[in-house]
C-alpha cells in the first residue's frame, strides 16, 4: 500500500511528516479533499454506553473534542461535514460489493440520518474502494483476499462511522485479517480520524509518496 502515492502531510512544516501529522487522500468529492489519518490514534469504544447512535457517541464527542483541539491550526482547515450515519444492514452494506455499500451509505438509498461535524471515520466503502479494482466484485465480507492491495487497510481492528441500521448496539469494523464484519460497539478497536479539507486549500508541493507527502496552504 505504501505505492500509492496518496500521503499528504498536514500541520506540520518538519521535513519527515510526524505520525500525527501524516494522513492519505481518500479522494476528492464535489470541491473538497477527503482525507484519513494514516496510523490510528490508539483503540477506542464506538460508544461507551453501547448505543450505536453516532451523534450521541462517545467516539464522536472525542473526535469532535479533544482531538480537534489537539490539530491546533490545522482545525481552520477543515471543513464541516455533514456526515450519513444512518448505516445500513448487514446485507445491504456487509455481504454487499462496494458499490452497493456505497448507496446504502452515502448514495442514492442511504438513510436521511446525518450529523454535522468536521471530524469522522471512513465508511465501509471507502474501505472497499481502496482495494485494487480487480477486487470491487468481491462482498466486503469476503475481503480478506483483497487485503494485499488495500491501502487503507493497517492489519488490524478498525471502526467505521457506518452503523447497523437494523439493531441499536453495534457498529461496522474492519476486522483485522481484513474482512468487514460487525461488532458490538462497546468492543475496543482502532480509530482513524476522516475529515475533508475547505476547498480553498491549495497544494504547495510534494509527490504524495510517504517520504515525500504533499504539502498544502
Amino acid at each position: 500500500s505504501e505505492s500509492v502515492n496518496n500521503y499528504i502531510c498536514l500541520g506540520s512544516d518538519a521535513t519527515t511528516c510526524p505520525d500525527a501529522n501524516l494522513f492519505r487522500i481518500i479522494g476528492v468529492f464535489g470541491d473538497q479533499t477527503k482525507v484519513i489519518r494514516a496510523k490510528s490514534v490508539g483503540n477506542q469504544k464506538w460508544d461507551t454506553n453501547g448505543s450505536n447512535t453516532w451523534s450521541s457517541s462517545s467516539l464522536n464527542t472525542y473526535l469532535n473534542g479533544e482531538y480537534l483541539t489537539s490539530l491546533g491550526t490545522l482545525a481552520e482547515k477543515i471543513a464541516t461535514t455533514t456526515w450519513k450515519v444512518g448505516g445500513g444492514s448487514w446485507a445491504n452494506i456487509g455481504t454487499s460489493v462496494p458499490k452497493t455499500a456505497y448507496q446504502y451509505e452515502v448514495g442514492s438509498s442511504a438513510s436521511t440520518t446525518t450529523y454535522d461535524a468536521k471530524i469522522g471515520l471512513m465508511y465501509v466503502s471507502d474501505y472497499g474502494f481502496a482495494a485494487d479494482q480487480s477486487g470491487w466484485t468481491t462482498k466486503l465480507s469476503s475481503y480478506s483476499s483483497n487485503t494485499s492491495k488495500n491501502w487503507l487497510y493497517l492489519g488490524s481492528y478498525e471502526w467505521t462511522i457506518s452503523r447497523r441500521s437494523d439493531d441499536t448496539n453495534s457498529a461496522f469494523c474492519v476486522n483485522s485479517t481484513g474482512y468487514v464484519f460487525l461488532y458490538d460497539v462497546a468492543s475496543i478497536r482502532g480509530v482513524r480520524p476522516s475529515f475533508n479539507l475547505l476547498s480553498s486549500t491549495t497544494y504547495v508541493s510534494g509527490s504524495g509518496s510517504m517520504s515525500d507527502p504533499v504539502r498544502i496552504k
